[in-house]
């Protein structure tokens, strides 16, 4: 039920007013400003009947303090006198009054103006909650539409858009760009599934090294964008960026998948007023020289160097043939490196393919065992098992190293499919025989890759 506040000094007008409205509405009465004012500290009326002339604190008073009070600045109010001078109501209506009512009244007038006020009220709120229900929709809309809905960073428009006003208005910052380096061979190897949450885990790095004034944001793919407001010091740059690199290896070495994907940022430090297409390209550059140099690390632009085109070590594959096989005054099989070792040289042997078309297949041998109770031979014996057959099995211009717990990858340099196989095949069959003293619960196979040179962006 409605809850209707009377103020007025005369209890007989009180009385009368009380009668036209107690039938539909709650009624409470109090008898000056200062009670009313006190009343509501402690309950909120739906409408307000007040006279305006009383002793002390007088209707046109009080109307005004309620309006400057934000909690009680929307209670309808209609005013009750005796006073009929037009001016009078104007002024009323100025202080704030929905409605006036000249005395002597009859009670159906009364009630009529005050159920029509309450009409009024009801549906000036529902307007206002449809507005402001309809004003979060279109927030939570331009927020989806500024957001990666994978990682839950920005996006590409909000990206470009913040960046450009902060430096506009005359912020410095560091702007990063990061790449996951090898990611298609997360999807390939482990699914897409474990593809999408390798990219929340790194946008939760990405955050747990972003301060509350940083911009980060996913571009597109395995493509992310770091801007860091202010921060001008170049060696805190490269200590973020440090950070990030061993946080995300941290992580991802903790859930199983070491070795396997790794960050490549490039950097370039920004003055205020600077253009973001700009700063833009040449965090983009740097990014290139680092994926091609060795990935897994970080460049800053520098506009004193040479193009990086330029600075390219250019080699041909036969020559590093030719060193690898003049290392060794006895043949000792493939040469067997650390993961961060045999990137640089896949990376190099990738951009040699690249020139001169040479061939090189790449084999993935993938163990399967099934561990027995009665055997328990450890996953690290047999994989040390396979590294011998490797090695034992190859040439000295070929490489390999270990690709995850279960896995070895093989570079085959100067070899088509078909040789590519029969030493796949030789490399299987001297794992058997190595193993099959051991355990007979493992199985081992392969996939064989050329080499392809790579796409743009990768």
């Amino acid at each position: 039920m409605k809850h209707i506040l009377i103020v007025d000094d005369d209890s007989m007008s009180s009385l009368v007013t009380k009668s036209a409205v107690c039938k539909e509405y709650r009624v409470t009465e109090v008898s000056s400003g200062e009670a009313a004012l006190a009343f509501l500290e402690n309950e909120i009326p739906d409408l307000i009947l007040m006279d305006i002339e009383m002793p002390g604190m007088n209707g046109k008073a009080v109307a005004s303090r309620l309006k400057e009070n934000e909690k009680w600045a929307k209670i309808p109010i209609i005013f009750l006198t005796a006073d009929a001078d037009p001016t009078t109501e104007a002024e009323c209506l100025q202080c704030g009054a929905d409605d006036f009512i000249t005395k002597p009244f009859a009670g159906i007038v009364v009630s009529s103006r005050v159920s029509r006020i309450l009409e009024l009220q009801e549906f000036r709120k529902n307007l206002e909650l449809e507005l402001e229900k309809q004003t979060q929709q279109m927030k939570m809309a331009t927020l989806k539409s500024l957001t990666d809905a994978l990682t839950g960073l920005h996006n590409r428009d909000y990206l470009e858009k913040s960046v450009q006003e902060r430096l506009k208005n005359g912020h410095s910052g560091a702007l990063f760009m990061l790449d996951l380096d090898n990611f298609k061979a997360i999807n390939d190897t482990f699914g897409h599934i474990v593809g999408d949450k390798t990219l929340q885990h790194f946008a939760e790095v990405l955050k747990k090294h972003a301060r509350e004034s940083d911009i980060v944001c996913r571009l597109a793919g395995d493509e992310f964008v770091i801007f860091c407001t202010d921060l001008e010091d170049k060696k805190t740059a490269a200590k973020k960026a440090e950070g990030i690199i061993r946080t995300f290896s941290d992580k991802m070495g903790a859930l199983g998948y070491g070795g396997i994907v790794s960050v490549s940022i490039g950097i370039v430090m920004a003055r205020g007023g600077a253009e973001y297409q700009s700063l833009y390209s040449k965090a983009d550059k740097s990014l290139y020289f680092v994926k091609n140099n060795g990935k897994n690390a970080y460049h800053f632009y520098d506009e004193s160097k040479r193009d990086l085109e330029e600075i390219s070590t250019v080699i041909d594959l036969e020559y590093i043939q030719q060193m690898m096989q003049e290392g060794l005054e006895i043949p000792k099989g493939a040469f067997h490196l650390a993961y961060d070792e045999f990137k640089k040289l896949y990376d190099f042997v990738q951009r040699c393919v690249e020139r001169k078309k040479q061939l090189v297949q790449t084999v993935l041998f993938t163990l399967d065992y099934v561990d027995d109770s009665k055997e328990q031979v450890p996953l690290e014996a047999l994989m040390g098992l396979l590294e011998e057959s490797v090695v034992e099995s190859l040439r000295a211009v070929d490489a390999g190293t270990r690709y995850s717990n279960s896995q070895y990858i093989v570079l085959l340099l100067d070899t088509d499919i078909t040789n590519g196989r029969m030493v796949a095949e030789r490399v299987m069959r001297k794992f058997r025989e190595n193993v099959q003293e051991i355990t007979s619960n493992v199985k081992i196979s392969y996939d064989i890759q050329p080499m392809e040179p790579k796409v743009a962006g990768n």
